[in-house]
């Protein structure tokens, strides 16, 4: 009886050894052989393509199958395919060795490239694979952004007999530091909601920065999620590709379908992208793994063609969830060549993973606000735990280290102190206690008045956060007089931004001008002011009530009186004329689906895609606060901006004016020319061959077009500018009576104004910024006797932000 039982034990045991071999559930890791650099986007396909998956940004695998795993398929475009039984354990950590072949050049024939069939088919399937056509969706996301450098020299320092040269002293500590930490990490969660068509909402709920005890601010990958393949233009951070999806593309990109992968019923075709030689356009290259369970697109590789000023590499990886197909995780490499640090090559690489997805939430308009991305008072007061939860992986020892020994050197070195100092920068405020000072009054130069040397202050609010008090001195050393100014604003509703302002100054305004509410310049859209010869001495005072109404809309009302004193036609020996002007106006900006974004403790305007519109209407008060003159005035300015995918982006502003009444000269417009013999940058507003006050009209109409056409022109190995038309038209005429002295020194456009040029951009350029050349010539009935000086040469300068 024993030696039944015993065999009875014998033989159940050989039953269950098949049992146990039969691996339903594998998982683990793909490295490059060489460099045990985690491959994302591997594809996996279990019993000769029963069913599949790929890893992900970690080069990580979960693979569960109904059956039996009997064999897997490691495949991944530029390395050898690796097969492999699984064993008990499941585990499974494979390392495939690039291969000797990498993606070689393939001509295929019209009509036999097998790659066209399937791009016109994701292609057709656009729409329906589109997140933006979605009704509603919620999801949470993890993001790490991990700044670290590279060693280009490769320099080994592990032998004590080296000399070190001095001057490699800085690289040599640089590489020690490099081998234990990263230079800098970063991690947040958010919480994200979209409603359709154009309500986007994101909050940063958790934020940690190595080296800072209270940020203001967290990684978003705000761009990388933006970016879609299904567009026919998408902006792929900071400038516009022609898409391998878009209509046409065949005839575009050059498609090479490089491996098909059997997943049980659906195939994912893995297909190479490049333009094709002889076209000239903003391109990406990469790869797409194209799914044929509804054509849509499962993983994306892109970059730059062509930008060889900055490295930019995008991945997205999608999966599906309720039935379609979601991005689920995103990474982003980025490397400036121009930039070195202590010989080493920087680069950071922003990874996020997407959870907790809801694509039929209850959402209403009235869920969203104005602020498209803020941050939570005490996101940075959030436990190491709710990191945790969302980390798909722990931290590695390099990310603990760089948190552990920059946080204790943030603290030494007080960073937090100076990223605050640095957030008032960004604004032109610097801080001291609970005074800012003005940086933009502290120096100025232009024609009129030479050097402007200054001072500015206001109180800030860690006074008061809802009233603020200053002024500001100048004195300009060419025309030799004082500028001086105060002002009082109140805070009424935050929210709306609802702000009463009382202000007084003595200062210089150029005659003929446009003054225009919620109207924002940058660093080289203002540069027209300092080329104006003449310009009127003022004493102005207002109370100005201000605010927005809705998402959209931005109001302005306001009271003044002005005391103008023109120098502008006056000579020393006549009496100086003054105008006692009283006016009430009442404006507005209306900008269609802009977003704000509330971080580093300022809130910002998102650019938007649709067109600006701005109004005012200003009535001239006589017998009122002393004022001379009863006039309506009604100004109107659009901006707009198409993007063309062959074409490349329109830039439009259409302006007009229009002013009835007793009005005085220096309140009618000028021709808004832009032009000095002094100044030879070009402004980017105004007429570029126009003098400032060759012309003047009580009505007018302007109309500035730009076309961009990127590098599509001109496109050698060292010379590629990028190349922008120019047309602007300007028509005006004067239906009142001119003072007698001033009738013979103006004209109007009564006729038109023409001027067309072009600019070559970006000549010398780097990461950020470019230097370029502009040629414009006038023409038409108001062109220059002598056709030379028709041409007008002129710098141009441009920035990357």
């Amino acid at each position: 009886m024993p030696q039944l039982r015993l065999l009875l034990l014998f033989l159940l045991c050989l039953v269950t050894i098949p049992t146990i071999a039969q691996v339903r559930n594998v998982y683990g890791t793909v490295r490059d052989a060489e460099t045990k650099e985690r491959l994302p986007f591997v594809s996996i396909a279990a019993n000769n393509g029963e069913t599949g998956t790929t890893t992900n940004l970690e080069g990580q695998f979960r693979l569960q199958h109904h059956k039996p795993i009997t064999s897997l398929r490691f495949s991944y475009v530029g390395y050898t395919p690796q097969f492999i039984q699984p064993d008990s354990t499941g585990r499974i950590d494979v390392y495939l060795q690039p291969s000797a072949a990498q993606l070689q050049e393939v001509i295929v024939r019209a009509g036999q490239n097998p790659a066209h069939r399937i791009i016109e088919l994701a292609t057709q399937n656009r729409e329906r694979n589109r997140t933006e056509n979605i009704t509603a969706y919620t999801y949470r996301t993890y993001n790490k952004f991990v700044l670290t450098a590279t060693d280009p020299r490769n320099i080994n320092f592990s032998d004590t007999t080296l000399t070190i040269d001095p001057k490699d002293s800085a690289y040599y500590k640089m590489s020690r530091l490099l081998e234990n930490q990263h230079l800098f990490v970063m991690e947040s969660v958010t919480n994200f909601a979209y409603l359709k068509p154009n309500r986007t909402n994101e909050t940063i709920v958790a934020t940690r920065v190595s080296g800072l005890q209270q940020p203001s601010f967290g990684i978003v990958a705000a761009e990388a999620r933006d970016f879609s393949v299904y567009a026919d233009m998408p902006i792929f951070f900071g400038k516009n590709y022609l898409s391998p999806l878009s209509p046409g593309s065949t005839r575009k990109y050059d498609f090479i379908l490089q491996e098909t992968v059997v997943s049980g019923q659906d195939s994912v075709f893995i297909i190479s992208f490049a333009p094709l030689k002889g076209k000239n356009f903003n391109g990406l290259k990469g790869l797409l793994y194209i799914n044929s369970d509804g054509w849509a697109v499962q993983n994306v590789i892109a970059e730059s063609a062509s930008d060889d000023k900055r490295g930019i590499k995008l991945q997205q990886q999608f999966s599906k969830v309720q039935g379609r197909w979601f991005p689920t995780e995103l990474d982003v490499e980025i490397t400036i060549p121009q930039i070195e640090l202590k010989g080493h090559q920087p680069y950071g690489r922003i990874r996020t993973y997407i959870s907790n997805i809801n694509l039929s939430p209850d959402l209403k308009k009235s869920d969203f606000s104005i602020i498209a991305l803020q941050q939570t008072s005490d996101a940075n007061k959030q436990p190491e735990s709710l990191l945790q939860q969302y980390r798909p992986d722990t931290l590695d020892s390099f990310e603990q280290r760089t948190y552990t020994v920059m946080d204790s050197t943030g603290k030494a070195q007080k960073l937090d102190r100076t990223i605050r100092v640095m957030e008032y920068l960004l604004t032109k405020q610097l801080p001291i206690g609970p005074i800012s000072l003005d940086l933009n009054r502290l120096f100025h130069v232009s024609t009129f008045e030479g050097l402007r040397l200054g001072l500015g202050a206001h109180t800030n609010d860690r006074l008061l956060d809802w009233f603020s008090i200053g002024g500001y001195w100048g004195y300009g050393f060419k025309d030799k007089e004082q500028k001086y100014g105060a002002d009082a604003t109140i805070t009424l509703h935050k929210p709306s931004n609802l702000k009463l302002q009382a202000a007084f100054w003595e200062d210089v305004l150029e005659p003929g001008g446009r003054r225009l509410p919620f109207r924002q310049t940058t660093l080289l859209s203002d540069l027209r002011q300092p080329l104006l010869p003449m310009l009127d001495y003022a004493t102005h005072k207002h109370l100005n009530l201000s605010g927005r109404v809705g998402r959209y809309l931005q109001l302005n009302t306001q009271l003044q009186h002005e005391e103008r004193r023109p120098t502008l036609y006056f000579t020393n020996d006549q009496p100086q004329a003054t105008y006692s002007i009283t006016e009430a106006s009442a404006g507005l900006r209306f900008a269609y689906g802009e977003q704000l974004m509330q971080l580093f403790n300022q809130t910002t305007a998102m650019p938007g895609k649709y067109p600006v519109l701005w109004l005012q209407y200003t009535r001239g008060l006589d017998n009122v606060m002393d004022g001379d003159y009863s006039y309506n005035k009604y100004d109107l300015r659009l901006e707009a901006g198409f993007q063309h995918r062959t074409f490349g982006k329109t830039n439009a502003t259409l302006a007009a004016g229009l002013v009835n009444g007793n009005v005085p000269f220096v309140n009618l417009y000028n021709g808004y020319g832009s032009y000095s013999d002094n100044y030879e940058l070009y402004a980017g507003e105004g007429f570029e061959t126009m003098a400032p006050y060759e012309f003047f009209s009580d009505r007018y109409t302007a109309l500035f077009l730009q076309q961009d056409l990127g590098k599509r022109l001109l496109r050698t190995k060292f010379f590629k500018p990028d190349v922008v038309l120019v047309t602007n038209v300007g028509y005006g005429n004067v239906e009142q009576p001119l003072p007698y002295f001033i009738v013979p020194q103006v004209k109007t456009m009564s006729k038109g104004f023409f001027e067309s040029g072009v600019m070559l951009n970006n000549i010398i350029s780097s990461a950020l910024s470019g230097i370029g050349v502009g040629a414009f010539y006038r023409y038409g009935a108001y062109s220059l006797p002598k056709r030379k000086d028709n041409l007008k040469f002129k710098m141009t300068a441009t920035i990357a932000f």
